[in-house]
């Protein structure tokens, strides 16, 4: 009765008028004609290879371009990651044409355990040079930022899997290790938590304790705005941009090297398929390799005079584990019963016991649990240390 009175005396003229504003966000598309999962056409599954004449040719093409150039801007994609033995999408082994046939691809090491390429370590050779400025990647396995380029250097459209972001705050942190489910923490595969806490500091002095997710970027999701967003500015004020190792299929990466070439930059492509962006590199006087990554950047690092020095690994097992202990634990993520939803069993297969036992018993609960209060999780580890 007393909010019915409250509502009744409530006086509208103290209300400021608001206005509405609607920001459409640009998502990767899934479902539709243009679906990047679809399984590629036999032409598009070929590779092509100049040349030894036609590459050396054209990489000195490059170079010229590369030199004269004020503001180059390079796109990668998972070609530039194969020599990593990493498997790309869209090659005669990549993870869509594979999936078409009903295979599962061929997976030669884990995403944590692939260090960079020949082609990672000359980027940053060039950007220390001056010669390249920024780079935009569809890559998720976090190898151009091992290699060393400077994270405000470098926009990943897709996520990172080193990468987790606070559903609170909206804080990134940068780890050392693959945060989907490692050190035997449970990823809830249904929401992305990955079952730590943001340890970020708030302004009046408290840590935030918000659930951390992964930074991925699944088909149908928003792209993170600030990476694209600056991917966006980099490409209008290029007045050149090269395309690695991608087949140009996943939007709106594919279309922001147009932002520079529709300005009049130059627009080159290296990639073992066709795409179809070839066309743009003859209309915009750019140059189309058809070479692998590693091939075209040491012709490149050969002609530039420039030596690459080899990756040298500086994380160990013990250095993640030291990183590790310093985190904030999710109390929330190892009790079972508050990690599967009954109503989907959308996590990581058939419940435990415990859960069948609770569901034969009638109980149907169709949520995950969170802990309250908890700030007394923070002030428990701070005190034990």
């Amino acid at each position: 009765m007393a909010l019915l009175k409250d509502i009744e005396s409530f006086k509208k003229e103290g209300l400021q008028p608001t206005t509405t504003v609607v920001q459409q966000m640009p998502v990767v598309p899934f479902g539709s004609r243009d679906d990047p999962t679809a399984a590629p056409t036999a032409d598009e599954v070929v590779e092509y290879y100049d040349t030894d004449e036609e590459v050396d040719a054209k990489v000195r093409a490059f170079a010229d371009l590369l030199k004269a150039s004020k503001h180059c801007v390079v796109f990668t994609g998972a070609g530039i990651s194969t020599a990593a033995k990493i498997p790309d999408y869209r090659g005669p082994n990549g993870v869509w044409t594979l999936r078409a046939q009903g295979l599962a691809p061929k997976v030669k090491v884990t995403l944590d355990q692939a260090v960079p390429t020949y082609s990672h370590m000359a980027l940053v050779e060039l950007m220390r040079r001056g010669l390249v400025h920024y780079i935009v990647s569809t890559n998720v396995d976090g190898l151009h930022l091992r290699a060393g380029v400077p994270q405000d250097k470098l926009s990943e459209l897709h996520g990172n899997i080193y990468l987790e972001v606070c559903t609170k705050c909206n804080a990134t942190h940068l780890r050392l290790f693959d945060v989907r489910g490692q050190h035997k923490r449970q990823f809830v595969q249904a929401k992305r938590n990955t079952g730590r806490l943001c340890e970020s500091k708030m302004d009046d002095g408290s840590v935030c304790l918000g659930l951390l997710r992964d930074s991925i970027v699944n088909f149908g999701e928003n792209l993170p705005e600030r990476d694209l967003s600056e991917g966006i500015c980099q490409a209008k004020q290029a007045d050149l941009t090269l395309v690695m190792g991608s087949s140009m299929r996943v939007s709106p990466a594919c279309k922001l090297p147009s932002y520079s070439y529709k300005r009049g930059g130059k627009f080159c492509l290296c990639n073992l398929q066709k795409t179809h962006y070839d066309k743009y590199c003859t209309r915009h006087d750019g140059v189309r390799v058809f070479a692998r990554t590693d091939v075209f950047m040491r012709q490149l690092m050969r002609l530039l005079g420039i030596e690459v020095p080899s990756y040298k690994a500086d994380v160990t097992e013990d250095t993640v584990a030291k990183a590790y202990a310093s985190l904030i634990l999710d109390p929330t993520c190892d009790e079972p019963l508050k990690k599967y939803n009954v109503s989907t069993m959308a996590d990581d297969g058939p419940p435990p016991e415990a859960v069948l036992n609770q569901i034969k018993a009638g109980f149907n609960f169709r949520c995950h649990v969170e802990v309250k209060e908890r700030h007394l999780v923070c002030v428990a580890k701070e005190g034990s240390e």
